[in-house]
């Protein structure tokens, strides 16, 4: 009787250990590292930096180990993160592109980083951040996410096209009448009258006509792009935006511009790096791949890079784009200390540093400009100035920090839909674009902010 007994009680402490270690929250009382999930969506060449920059914090410390785990773009990094919401089945640490950062903030699933930031006296980071870079990710004086990849656009063009047509390569800023005399002067034709290079390829890319409303200090949307609070109104069928249409439609009217429907940049790319277009506008990040094609190319492109392309008299500067790092509430304590510490460790001076010359993206520090390898880069790779002095090129308000709104990758489409239309013909009139695009804009605007009162 005595051995049963004693057998019931050996049962019972063993299922209740059992019960016990199962209840263990990853993260906490594990042996070996405390274990962080991180989702990004770069891919190709600036994704493998991405997981270079993963391996050296895993090897520079024992406490965390960071797991990447690519999402096949920013698109579908946000969109999984919110399917996987319900089921609580969140990373750590996410990779969100800019125009999700108010959807981020109304999932109620993220931590503020300027919480920890607060909390740890490290307000010298937020100090020391670009001054664009910072203002966008900062709503309501709240930095609520930790700037990674930031970049901006420019004018790419081929240096030696330009000396050709007797232009200045070394011109920083365009207006938009410039330009087109510019662009009709690059355009040459074969013996038997077929364009054998285009000034200008243009693509349809709402990203490149948000950059040109900031230039013209043109709001996207009211109250103040979101930034005093929430946004009620899309705003951007105005002059600014009419005046920018209009400038590609005259391009392409004077058959000084090709078009592509597509919002990649790969046929505008292609016929830049190959000598077929003297000019394209894209994002600063894919400098040093253009750079590296063009030298596979022969060289016959020396790549330039400047300004976009402005009204005449317009003072604002460019917004930023890219993506930024946010922090989940979902994990246990010891996992969102292990995800501000990843964060903390991506965004030193000397990793980002590391970051800009291995990709293109612009340095979201300060001091990371005063190190040795920044420094060589910018020699190196001059043409990367050109984005650094654009966005310093007026001080930041509501126009050029960036709009704030829960449905921007729908209003983006919109645009696109509405550029699209004018620029083949199909719409009479980019004012009458615009104006079909913010209607749908604002009915998805009323609906999305709706669903959260």
């Amino acid at each position: 009787m005595r051995y049963l007994k004693q057998c019931l009680l050996g049962m019972l402490i063993v299922i209740v250990l059992a019960a016990c270690g199962g209840a263990t929250p990853s993260g906490s009382g594990q042996s070996g590292p405390i274990k962080i999930t991180f989702w990004y969506g770069l891919s190709g060449a600036n994704g493998n930096v991405v997981q270079s920059v993963i391996n050296k914090y895993n090897q520079s410390q024992n406490k965390y180990h960071v797991t990447g785990v690519f999402q096949s773009s920013y698109d579908d990094t946000l969109s999984k993160f919110n399917a996987s919401i319900v089921g609580n089945n969140l990373p750590n640490v996410v990779q969100i592109y800019d125009i999700g950062t108010q959807r981020m903030i109304d999932t109620k699933k993220i931590v503020p980083v300027q919480n920890l930031i607060n909390r740890d006296h490290l307000q010298s980071i937020v100090d020391d951040l670009e001054p664009a870079i910072r203002s966008y990710y900062t709503i309501g004086g709240t930095l609520y996410s930790m700037p990674f990849n930031s970049s901006t656009a420019v004018m790419y063009f081929d240096k030696n096209a330009f000396r050709q047509a007797g232009l200045n390569p070394d011109q920083k800023a365009w207006t938009y009448d410039e330009l087109l005399a510019a662009a009709k002067k690059l355009t040459t034709r074969d013996a038997s009258g077929k364009v054998a290079r285009t000034g200008v390829a243009l693509f349809d890319y709402a990203w490149l006509f948000e950059q040109e409303e900031a230039i013209q200090n043109a709001l996207q949307a009211t109250p103040d792009n979101g930034r005093t609070q929430r946004a009620t109104k899309f705003v951007f069928n105005n002059q600014a935006g009419v005046n920018w249409l209009n400038f590609q439609k005259q391009l392409l009217d004077e058959g000084a511009a090709t078009y592509s429907s597509s919002s990649a940049s790969t046929d505008a790319a292609t016929a830049f790096l190959s000598g077929k277009a003297a000019i394209m506008f894209d994002s600063i990040a894919s400098l040093r791949g253009y750079i590296a094609t063009a030298q596979k190319n022969g060289g016959k492109v020396d790549v330039g890079t400047a300004y976009m392309p402005r009204e005449t008299n317009a003072q604002g500067r460019n917004i930023i784009g890219g993506a930024s790092l946010w922090i989940t509430n979902q994990g246990t304590s010891e996992q969102q200390e292990g995800a501000w510490d990843f964060i903390k460790f991506a965004v030193q001076p000397e990793l980002q540093a590391y970051w800009s010359s291995n990709t293109g993206y612009i340095p979201i520090r300060l001091s990371t400009y005063q190190l040795a390898d920044m420094k060589a880069t910018l020699t190196k790779y001059p043409q990367f100035q050109s984005a650094i002095d654009q966005i310093r090129a007026a001080p930041t308000n509501y126009s050029n920090a960036g709009c704030i709104a829960g449905n921007l990758l729908t209003e983006r489409n919109n645009v696109q839909q509405a550029m699209d239309g004018y620029l083949t013909g199909k719409i009479s009139s980019a004012q009458t674009a615009l104006d079909q695009a913010a209607q749908k804009s604002n009915s998805s605007l009323d609906e999305y902010n709706s669903a959260l009162s």
